[in-house]
């Protein structure tokens, strides 16, 4: 029974070793993807409490 964890546990080391560049990538894409989507959502609520232009017309 260690012996399976031992080998389980060498195979995840392999393959996130092997695959680490794109785990790296996909974290980075994310990351940036959630703060857009933040900053956006913070920029947009400041904007909805200003007060509306109103256009009168002639």
């Amino acid at each position: 029974m260690l012996s399976y964890i031992k080998n389980k546990i060498l195979s995840i080391k392999f393959w996130l070793l092997e695959h680490g560049k794109t785990i790296v990538i996909v974290l980075l894409v994310l990351l940036i993807s959630s703060l857009s989507f933040g900053l956006g959502y913070l920029i947009a609520r400041d904007i909805e409490t200003r007060a509306p232009i109103i256009i009168e017309k002639n």
